[in-house]
C-alpha cells in the first residue's frame, strides 16, 4: 500500500488549485467525491477519469458509469476501478472531466508517494486548497436558454422595434434621395417606363 499525493487544477483557472493525498487502495469514485467536495461540487452529473501521458494526452477512461453498448470491451467503472491498478507512472498525469455538458475538466498530477500513511488522518484528505472554485452553474446561468417571461420581453421589443421602420419608399421620395439617379433626371426615368410600355 501506499500513499499518493495529487495536485488538482483547473484547465481553465491554474491558479486555482487543490492537493488531495489518498491511498493507493483507495478507488476512483472516492477520488472523485473528494474532488467535487474539494471545490464544492454537488454529485449529480457524469464524469470520468483519463489516464494521460505527459502531453495530456487522453488514454484509458475509468468512468462513473458505463454508457457503452459494448460488452466485449466494458469501460472500467470508479467504484471498482482501484488508483493503484491504473497508476503507472511516478508522475502519472490524469485528465478528470465533470458534467458533459459543461465540460469542467481538471488536470491532476501525481506530485509524490509515500510509503506509509498517518493513522491519525482520513483518506482522501484535502492537504491544500489555493483559490476559490468557480461556481459550478455559472456556465448554465450565462449560456443558458431563456424563460417564458424574457422571451416574451424579446419577442415585444422586437415588434415595437419593427413598428418603427419605414415603410416603402414613394417615387417622390426615392427620386428626392437621388435613388434613381444613374445621370438622368427622374423625369427621364419616367419616360423611359413609358417608351417601354408604348413597345
Amino acid at each position: 500500500m501506499a500513499l499518493y499525493k495529487f495536485k488538482i487544477s483547473f484547465e481553465e483557472y491554474e491558479d486555482i488549485y487543490r492537493v488531495i493525498e489518498i491511498k493507493s487502495t483507495q478507488t476512483f469514485l472516492e477520488f472523485h467525491k473528494a474532488i467535487l467536495a474539494s471545490i464544492g461540487f454537488d454529485e449529480k452529473q457524469l464524469a470520468s477519469f483519463y489516464m494521460s501521458n505527459d502531453s495530456w494526452k487522453k488514454g484509458q477512461e475509468i468512468t462513473l458509469e458505463d454508457m457503452s453498448e459494448n460488452p466485449e470491451n466494458p469501460v472500467p467503472i470508479m467504484a471498482k476501478a482501484k488508483l493503484s491498478q491504473f497508476i503507472i507512472d511516478p508522475h502519472q498525469k490524469i485528465m478528470y472531466v465533470y458534467d458533459f455538458i459543461e465540460c469542467w475538466t481538471l488536470m491532476i498530477e501525481l506530485t509524490h508517494i509515500a510509503k506509509e500513511e498517518n493513522p491519525k488522518v482520513k483518506y482522501p484528505n484535502l492537504v491544500k486548497s489555493v483559490g476559490p472554485a468557480p461556481k459550478q452553474y455559472d456556465k448554465v446561468q450565462k449560456f443558458g436558454l431563456v424563460d417564458d417571461n424574457e422571451f416574451d420581453e424579446i419577442t415585444k421589443n422586437y415588434i415595437n422595434r419593427s413598428e418603427e421602420l419605414p415603410g416603402e419608399i414613394s417615387d417622390d421620395e426615392a427620386d428626392e434621395f437621388g435613388l434613381f439617379d444613374n445621370g438622368e433626371g427622374g423625369d427621364d426615368a419616367e419616360t423611359s417606363g413609358s417608351q417601354i410600355e408604348e413597345l
